[in-house]
């Protein structure tokens, strides 16, 4: 290698560094924030009445049907992704609904 090629390698080593370990530490905070975790949608439409939608779309579809109007904001969001696998059983993109 070349003195110009050594250098240009340190140098995007250099600059990919801080960002790699940035990248690293987003996935573990990110986790921290999810949403509540719920053993059943008893539970869940204690504060859910409706149940919860991963999208405004899940939510609008479930109206549609004729079910309540799910929640679909972030925290709603966040808790779908948290219960998914047990309480949306029908695959629906919403969870619990009434």
């Amino acid at each position: 290698m070349t003195p110009r090629r050594i250098a240009s390698a340190v140098a995007v080593l250099a600059l990919t560094a801080p960002v790699a370990t940035t990248l690293a530490a987003a996935p573990a905070s990110a986790s921290a924030g999810t949403g509540k975790y719920y053993s059943s949608c008893a539970k869940l439409t204690r504060v859910f009445p409706h149940g919860v939608s991963k999208s405004r779309a899940a939510a609008m579809k479930q109206v549609r049907e004729g079910y309540g109007a799910p929640a679909y904001g972030k925290k709603a969001r966040e808790t779908y992704a948290r219960n998914k696998s047990r309480l949306d059983r029908d695959g629906d993109g919403t969870a619990c609904e009434r």
